[in-house]
């Protein structure tokens, strides 16, 4: 059975008489459902049953997967399938498809038919009133059969918070993209392609405002040649709006007491087809390029969060670094790992939350508690009145369930952290620290992963592969194995050397930390429970020692461990208690350096890392110089970029939070995939941002 991590709770228990606690963020409303005699979930919304009472299995089967003619069009798919569905309701067509996924996995019995075939499948569900974990489980209980893939689907199943949730199954080639939202703003934010279309929903009559024009322009958007769909409505009004969208469809006897359903193929020919680029900016789709063998350059948290997200895609990938795994920014011994959100920046706060719960997944699926990590909580303090108004504006003016976040008062803070606290503060009941090295030596144990400890000195484009030397290659005349279809540079402040004509506006800023030993706090009654941040931050204590930091110094690149920061590191323990005050007051005048590390964010100059495809700076100049004038006024043309060179860099002190889901969106160009995110959020991702931007404003 699938562990289940208390952000992803351990299902509550299900009664007829749940029901949702209305609002849990902005403009997102839970499902309201009335459960009949038999157990069957019915909207009150669109006063409707989610599946046929008879046989919901029967009727999902042959209303949405029979015509998809899913496993024949797998066996001749190479790479990812996406299915997109509108209207997720309990999640029986998902787990349906999944099951139909794994037989397939099963029975590609040849290394042919496995490299002929589908190796990943994409399933994207939309829905703008979803269930909660206890409901999905009451509903799917009807269905036995199915039990093992209901507990892993609840297991991972997210937090209700709109817009996206990328989830992925351990040891399964199986993403499920959850969008929390209305399918009209959802499919705008979609890049295609969709592969097969499940029109879901409630009937037309009861659910108007799905099945529009909208709805079926964004469809021939999304759609390619042979996409199919499949519906359990066959109403002239949805007819004739596919029809004209280009989809040919073909009425057939309905499931049980429904006269008619359709399906039908998308035709490329037929209907009136907008420029695809129309739909989505230049600068987010990079030309399409056969994946071979990948190498990435960096073993930090971003380097082999990436190299995992493509591994478990089927492809292999080599990582390369001078000093090994985890030893540069990622080598400290225990990092906060949380989501920092602003108050009145919704495009940060929205990326660094669905980052945070993206990690949160992550970490329970690859370590235990207390395997290089601990989900002791976290409270982001205080500490200022200045820090106490924005908390109170954020929260003010959000909407998060209090299982993500919520507000404490000092004597609350106080019970929580098990010592006596000055301030109250955001508390993250999930959050906590994590080892990085911990994280990334599990992550690169997949076979599909190797790693090399080397200094790569320069990238020369060879045909259409990527070379790299080092200190002891000999050149273009070296081994094959030197050679890549693509490489991800992800060595944070060293990109630069590897990427000299790129626009990299990256700062490096130097941290120090420093280690306190446990018996010290203990001779105090310090028994630190939770993760603290204020000026800094501090943690339980780990195999006999706090670490406590870290200092911020930009334009410094000193390694050597300084007393001056150490100095700083000890005011830092005024925030967290009286404890931890008393234990300053003894260590304020210590002149001697204590044990610690020197480390090196990279940072950008909004705080958001740099995820993505390099584009070609001086070919981007000439081609795109009208945005000087109007960025609205872009030319419909393809931008050039660095042919199979992306970029993961950039991520500062956040890298727990922001490095899964970076790797993803990675994962997501390579493959051709929808991304994992909104395409709004993609495009605040990019690297070559800062360049447009200096370029509006006429500074390039």
């Amino acid at each position: 059975m699938k562990k289940s991590s208390p952000t992803f709770s351990k299902t509550p228990s299900a009664s007829n008489s749940h029901k949702p606690e209305g609002v849990t963020q902005a403009s997102l409303r839970q499902a309201n459902l009335n459960w009949d005699a038999q157990g069957q979930p019915k909207s009150e919304e669109f006063d409707d049953f989610y599946f046929n009472t008879d046989s919901g299995i029967d009727e999902s089967r042959y209303v949405f997967i029979n015509p998809s003619k899913l496993t024949q069009r797998w066996q001749q798919h190479n790479g990812t399938f996406t299915v997109l569905e509108t209207g997720f309701g309990t999640g029986l067509n998902f787990i349906l498809t999944w099951f139909e996924w794994i037989n397939f996995q099963r029975s590609k019995s040849s290394p042919l038919q496995k490299e002929q075939a589908s190796n990943h499948l994409h399933f994207i569900s939309i829905e703008k009133f979803p269930l909660d974990k206890a409901q999905i489980a009451q509903a799917l209980a009807l269905f036995p059969q199915l039990s093992d893939l209901t507990e892993q689907l609840i297991a991972e199943y997210p937090l209700l918070i709109k817009g996206f949730h990328s989830l992925q199954f351990k040891d399964q080639n199986l993403t499920l993209t959850l969008i929390f939202d209305d399918v009209g703003a959802a499919l705008p934010q979609l890049n295609g392609p969709v592969d097969a279309w499940y029109l879901d929903g409630f009937a037309p009559a009861k659910n108007p405002d799905m099945w529009t024009d909208s709805l079926y322009s964004s469809m021939a958007r999304l759609s390619c040649e042979k996409t199919s769909l499949a519906t359990f409505t066959a109403a002239g009004d949805v007819r004739r709006g596919l029809t004209a969208s280009g989809f040919k469809l073909q009425k057939v006897t309905g499931f049980g007491m429904k006269r008619e359903m359709m399906h039908g193929t998308f035709i490329q020919s037929q209907g009136p087809l907008e420029n695809p680029l129309n739909h989505i900016k230049p600068w987010l789709k990079p030309a399409a390029k056969p994946v071979e063998h990948i190498a990435i350059i960096g073993a930090g948290i971003a380097g082999c969060t990436t190299a995992y997200a493509l591994a478990r895609r089927g492809i292999k990938v080599t990582i390369i670094d001078q000093h090994g795994i985890a030893t540069e920014a990622s080598g400290n011994p225990q990092g906060a790992m949380y989501a920092k959100l602003a108050a009145g920046e919704a495009t940060h706060s929205d990326i660094y939350v669905q980052g945070y719960l993206q990690s949160l997944r992550w970490l329970y699926q690859q370590l235990e508690p207390g395997d290089g990590w601990d989900n002791c909580g976290l409270i982001q303090l205080a500490s200022t009145e200045k820090e106490a108004k924005r908390q109170q504006k954020f929260i003010e003016n959000t909407h998060y369930p209090k299982q993500l976040l919520h507000s404490l008062s000092r004597e609350e803070a106080s019970d929580i952290s098990g010592l006596t606290m000055n301030n109250g503060g955001l508390f993250f009941p999930e959050a906590g620290w994590v080892s990085p090295l911990r994280l990334c030596q599990q992550l690169v144990k997949h076979p599909l992963i190797s790693v090399e400890k080397k200094a790569i000195t320069s990238l020369v484009k060879q045909g259409d592969h990527w070379l790299l030397t080092d200190d002891s290659a000999s050149g273009a005349s070296d081994s094959d194995n030197r050679q890549y279809s693509h490489v991800i540079i992800a060595c944070a402040n060293q990109s630069q050397k590897l990427l000299p004509h790129c626009y990299l506006p990256t700062k490096s800023i130097r941290g120090q930390l420093t280690y306190l030993d446990k018996q010290e706090g203990d001779k105090r009654g310090i028994h630190l429970k939770t993760v603290l941040c204020g000026k800094g931050y501090i943690a339980p204590a780990e195999n006999g020692k706090y670490c406590l930091g870290a200092s911020y110094n930009i334009k410094d690149d000193e390694t050597a461990l300084r007393l001056k920061d150490q100095q700083k590191n000890f005011d830092y323990l005024e925030d967290f208690g009286e404890e931890f005050k008393q234990l300053h007051q003894t260590l304020k005048s210590t002149e001697s350096l204590l044990p610690g590390r020197t480390g090196f964010r990279c940072t950008t100059p909004d705080y958001l890392p740099m995820a993505g495809p390099l584009m070609d700076d001086d070919a981007f100049d000439k081609d795109f110089t009208a945005i000087r004038k109007n960025l609205a006024r872009y030319p419909r043309q393809a931008a050039k970029f660095h042919s199979g060179l992306y970029l993961n860099i950039g991520h500062g002190s956040r890298g727990l939070t922001s490095a899964p889901l970076c790797a993803e969106l990675i994962a997501a160009y390579i493959c051709e995939e929808n991304f994992p995110l909104a395409k709004d959020h993609a495009e605040a991702l990019l690297p070559a941002r800062f360049y447009i931007r200096e370029m509006v404003r006429n500074k390039r």
